[in-house]
């Protein structure tokens, strides 16, 4: 059994050696591996609900403050969870809906990139920051809008109550905003939701493109996408 390693069998769903090997010595509840990550972290990002659960009735840390000796990225469990039953596992145990991995990646991000539409009504209902910043400068809505996730992007707008409203507008270290990346993938929809809702149209990026201006996917994919927008919000006002 010493020849096992927790991090390993919590992120293979292996409750019972998880089990065993902490039985053995407690210290491996949040040891970190070569990864800088905890059992938890494996636990969570695999989807293996019992070990969660298991983990968390052990004590484990939720929300763990990076080592200030480690040179590796922190990432907190929350972040990389995918499965409701783990966020709400995590959430119950005290992990902070706001906190964000060494890439400024925070819970809501990732959850408006994988479409996990139902986490995020429960992120955003414990406090989570709809218009959290990345390293990259893009907050939830960027990423909803680059995968062209309607109910996300739904969702977000729909969050919008002050004095926590959405920014539609918000430009990335590009200069792009959520509509420029809703066209540049072609997702039409998104496009016209965030127009609707008041996206600038008229917005540069640092290429000094408007959003219905970018090259995109291109193709008969991009005109398509274009047309939609003009057939359902009209032409942009020069």
């Amino acid at each position: 059994m010493s020849s096992l390693s927790v991090h390993t069998a919590a992120q293979n769903n292996q409750l019972h050696v998880v089990r065993s090997l902490i039985s053995e010595n407690p210290k491996l509840i949040n040891s970190l591996d070569v990864d800088d990550r905890t059992a938890l972290h494996w636990a969570s990002s695999s989807g293996s609900v019992d070990i969660v659960r298991y983990l968390v009735d052990k004590q484990a840390e939720a929300s763990r403050k990076p080592s200030e000796a480690s040179i590796l990225p922190d990432q907190p469990p929350l972040v990389s969870a995918g499965h409701d039953e783990i966020v709400q596992e995590l959430v119950g145990a005290g992990a902070d809906v706001n906190k964000k991995n060494s890439k400024g990646i925070s819970p809501l991000h990732y959850a408006a990139s994988k479409s996990r539409i139902d986490i995020g009504k429960l992120l955003i209902s414990r406090g989570a920051d709809i218009n959290a910043k990345d390293n990259a400068n893009q907050v939830p809505l960027h990423r909803a809008a680059t995968t062209g996730s309607l109910g996300f992007i739904k969702l977000l707008l729909e969050s919008s109550v002050p004095p926590n409203k959405t920014r539609l507008n918000n430009a990335d270290r590009m200069g792009n905003t959520p509509l420029h990346l809703a066209m540049d993938s072609a997702h039409a929809e998104a496009a016209v939701a965030l127009i609707n809702a008041g996206a600038d149209r008229g917005r540069l990026n640092l290429d000094g493109e408007a959003p219905e201006d970018v090259e995109g996917v291109g193709g008969s994919e991009q005109r398509r996408a274009k047309q939609y927008v003009i057939e359902s919000c009209g032409n942009r006002d020069l």
